[in-house]
């Protein structure tokens, strides 16, 4: 499994500080979304998205309860909590596997989160009219280092998490 941002077509808009939720596993690229305590967390199957984390970090076990934000280390006998830098999914190209080869009709389908592990997600492909994700092509086509995979798709976000609509 692999994933990442290919590239931000703009500017790069960095989000505000939020507190990652205990013991989370971010990878660089992971896409996250805020939890329902107002955490950060690496995204899910059904999840919109707030971001994409653009470092790779395993934060600590108290997080969320830590003194203050900070670095999620030990300061002067304090721990601070630790605020992934997250980027805003708007004009972000991401790449990542899928479960199935790519087919040229998934261009214009749409893709959710298949699995996720260690911060890196599997798109599955099958999402049908409404989805996470929206398929823009195949890796291989817009980054000539990527032959010979059939499997790694890029694709642009659909449903922001800031964005209070749900597709129909």
């Amino acid at each position: 499994m692999a994933q990442g941002i290919l590239r931000v077509e703009g500017p790069e808009i960095v989000r505000p500080p939020v507190i990652a939720v205990d013991s989370e596993v971010f990878a660089e690229g992971s896409p996250v979304y805020l939890d329902s305590n107002g955490f950060l967390a690496v995204t899910s199957t059904t999840n919109k998205i707030w971001g994409f984390c653009t470092e790779a970090i395993t934060v600590i076990s108290t997080n969320s309860t830590s003194s203050s934000i900070g670095t999620g280390q030990t300061v002067n006998s304090a721990v601070h909590s630790y605020c992934p830098r997250v980027i805003a999914p708007d004009n972000v190209l991401f790449w990542a596997d899928s479960d199935t080869d790519f087919t040229q009709t998934d261009i214009g389908a749409y893709a959710d989160v298949a699995s996720e592990s260690s911060g890196v997600v599997t798109l599955n492909l099958a999402a049908g009219s409404t989805g996470q994700f929206i398929v823009y092509g195949l890796l291989r086509d817009v980054d000539p280092s990527a032959t010979g995979d059939d499997d790694r798709i890029v694709v642009k976000v659909a449903e922001p998490q800031d964005l209070a609509f749900s597709q129909s």
